[in-house]
Parts: structure tokens; C-alpha cells; sequence
């Protein structure tokens, strides 16, 4: 990317570098491995004939948590029929449809595969046993429009370990920050093709990273399911947070459109040599077609 701002110099005003979309993991590690999951019902004195009915409970309140909460909120509540529907998409056509800019947009609900314990007859031993595999449950997707991160959603499994996935972007939370500083900008999806202030908004993105993670992560969760802080009473463990996918993006901005479109065949001839079709696909947010060339 030096090299790039280097050779182009004379055509380029300038660049951010920064946090772009980022996914966090939030995780019960006591309930996270079958070794942690019998420890934890040993504590509980839950026996594994009884694990059923003991996780539909909890699946209960999980999901009436967030029903109460969505309803507090006065945002929709959907179910849908396919894990296949574009849920983004959707949230953001919700938003517009209800001339929402800010706060709480939707509550969407669908069933979705995931990774979760289960109990079941071992024939060799003629004994129940607890093995974590493969299965599916309803995933709660909560979708906002937030005044300092901007758009975003929390994705909490209701089934046992309810590990919870929270989606932010760097670029969104960065057009509320120029927002509050009154810098002038213009971005084209999730690109920045111009800001009035390059050097202040480097700052504000280094800003992002100085962030107390676990608060903000804890409280973005529990605003949208209240009952995850209470489901494992009388015990109290704490989501161990970590960022499952990231992405740290580089906006290069020209002094015009022609500097750019004098420049772009070359770009994408490079593009084309040193990326197979797989990728490019995928960076486009489509499924790779069978035969395709590598």
C-alpha cells in the first residue's frame, strides 16, 4: 500500500487506514466443551436425564427475554422461514420503511445450524453420556442503527453454550464520529471518497482502538437479552470475548474521478493476476459457481 501511495503521489490526496467490519464472539468457556458442561451440571446438581428440559427452559426465557426487550424497544418482531434470507438487507429495508435513523431497528429470528451439547444413549457403556455436535437451534438477531457505532447487530444462540456473536463496523462508526466533529465527508458504501479533514479522522480511527472491548461487548448483549445475566443463577460466569473475524481496511482517496479512472484498468489487471475467482467472488458476497476457473 506504500508503494502504491508513493508511485501514485501526484494523484492521491490522501488515505485512512483503520478497523473495517469486525465480528466479536462472546463465549461461556464453562459451557463451551463437554468437560465444562458436566462440571458446571455437576455444580448445579442437574442429572444428565434431565438435561432436556433443563436447556428448553433456559431456550424460554433466553428468547422471551429478547421478545420483552424488542417490545420495550417498539421494534418488530419477525420470524423467518429461511436461514437463506439476506437478514442485513432486510434490517436496513425495515429502517427505511419505518424512517428509523438511530436506535433499535428489528428483532429477526430463524433456525440456523450451530455447534451445541447434547445427551444421548451410549451403547457400548449402556450409560447417557454428554457430547458436543453438530445440530440446529434459533439464532435472535438484533438489528440497530447505534448513535456512536452506527449500524450493526448482536446474533445470540438460544440453545445451550448461547454463545453470542456481535457485528460492528469501523467505517459506520467513523461517520458518526466525523458527525460529532462537524468534518465534512463522502461515502460511497462502506468507502470514503473524500474527508475534509484526513489526519483528524486517522485520529478518530486509532480512537476505536483504545476501547474498553468487554464493556461495550457486555452491554451491547445484554441491551438486546437482559436474561443472559441471570440464565446460569446461582452461578455468575462472565462471556469471554474475542474478535472471530476481522478486517482492516485502507481508503485511498484521489484528487477526481479521472486521476482514478486513468489508473483503474491496471488495477484490476493486477487484480485479476494475483486473486483467483473464488476470492473475488466472495469479496462480491456470492456463492463461487461449480467449474469456475481457478
Amino acid at each position: 500500500m506504500n508503494k502504491l501511495m508513493e508511485l501514485y503521489r501526484d494523484r492521491i490526496v490522501g488515505a485512512i487506514s483503520g478497523l473495517d467490519r469486525i465480528r466479536f464472539r462472546g463465549t461461556l468457556r464453562w459451557l463451551a466443551s463437554e468437560r465444562g458442561m458436566g462440571t458446571f451440571m455437576n455444580q448445579a446438581r442437574i442429572l444428565l436425564k434431565d438435561f432436556s428440559g433443563w436447556v428448553n427452559g433456559l431456550t424460554a426465557q433466553v428468547r422471551d427475554s429478547c421478545e420483552s426487550r424488542a417490545k420495550d424497544l417498539g421494534i418488530e418482531v419477525r420470524y423467518l422461514m429461511s436461514s437463506g434470507v439476506d437478514k442485513e438487507k432486510l434490517a436496513r429495508q425495515i429502517a427505511a420503511d419505518k424512517r428509523i435513523t438511530e436506535g433499535s431497528i428489528c428483532l429477526l429470528s430463524v433456525v440456523e445450524p450451530c455447534i451445541a451439547p447434547m445427551v444421548k444413549g451410549n451403547k457400548a457403556s449402556k450409560k447417557l453420556e454428554l457430547v458436543m455436535a453438530p445440530r440446529k437451534c434459533v439464532f435472535v438477531y438484533h438489528y440497530f442503527n447505534d448513535p456512536v457505532f452506527g449500524f450493526g447487530h448482536v446474533r445470540i444462540q438460544s440453545w445451550a453454550p448461547f454463545n453470542i456473536f456481535i457485528c460492528l463496523n469501523g467505517r459506520h462508526w467513523l461517520e458518526r464520529q466525523l458527525q460529532k466533529q462537524g468534518i465534512d465527508y463522502v461515502k460511497d458504501g462502506n468507502c470514503f471518497v473524500r474527508i475534509e479533514d484526513i489526519a483528524a479522522a486517522q485520529v478518530l480511527l486509532h480512537e476505536q482502538l483504545k476501547t474498553d472491548w468487554a464493556k461495550l461487548l457486555n452491554g451491547l448483549a445484554l441491551g438486546s437479552c437482559p436474561a443472559l445475566s441471570q440464565i446460569l443463577r446461582p452461578l455468575e460466569p462472565e462471556y469471554y470475548w474475542s474478535a472471530d473475524e476481522t478486517e482492516w481496511a485502507t481508503d485511498i482517496m484521489f484528487k477526481s474521478v479521472e486521476a482514478l479512472e486513468e489508473l483503474f484498468p491496471s488495477f484490476v489487471h493486477h487484480a485479476m493476476r494475483v486473486c483467483d475467482s473464488s476470492s473475488v467472488m466472495k469479496y462480491l458476497g456470492r456463492r463461487n459457481l461449480a467449474g469456475a476457473a481457478p
